[in-house]
């Protein structure tokens, strides 16, 4: 089977690839469900692998487990029952709803998005934007810590 290349062979680093992997250097430290211990194992087969738009999917896909795992709630909704994110900033809240839109953008086709044109250039910006997703998701992976 001949496979065509769009964007693997080359691993996912840079920051966000260290933040996420000193967090889950010990994923049984982290208060997670098994449905999200399984995606993450994939997700670092992935980064290993150098699959970015996996990546992206999975990362997205990992912060809804762990938001219905937990019971946990992004807005604040006062009438809710569930847990609020508040060890979370702004910021780290706003990343979030960056990858949300960036999964979606690349499961739900609606046009050509940038980095998915297939060249070098292309596929730099996937693993760029695959290193950001797992910086944005590495605050909510720490607030689930067990000390």
């Amino acid at each position: 089977m001949k496979f065509y290349k769009h964007s693997y062979q080359t691993q996912i680093v840079g920051e966000g690839w260290q933040k996420f992997s000193s967090i889950c250097v010990n994923i049984e430290a982290l208060d997670l469900g098994p449905h999200t211990k399984a995606l993450i194992a994939e997700m670092n087969l992935a980064v290993k692998v150098g699959m970015p738009i996996v990546v992206i999917i999975l990362a997205a896909t990992i912060v809804d487990v762990i938001m219905n795992e937990q019971g946990l709630e992004a807005l604040n909704i006062e009438s809710s029952n569930k847990i609020q994110l508040d060890w979370l900033t702004a910021s780290e809240r706003k990343q979030l709803d960056w990858l949300r839109g960036l999964r979606n953008r690349l499961v739900h086709y609606q046009g050509v998005i940038t980095g998915m044109g297939g060249s070098e250039t292309d596929k730099k910006y996937l693993r760029q934007d695959a290193d950001k997703a797992l910086k944005a998701i590495s605050p909510l992976l720490a607030g689930l810590e067990r000390f």
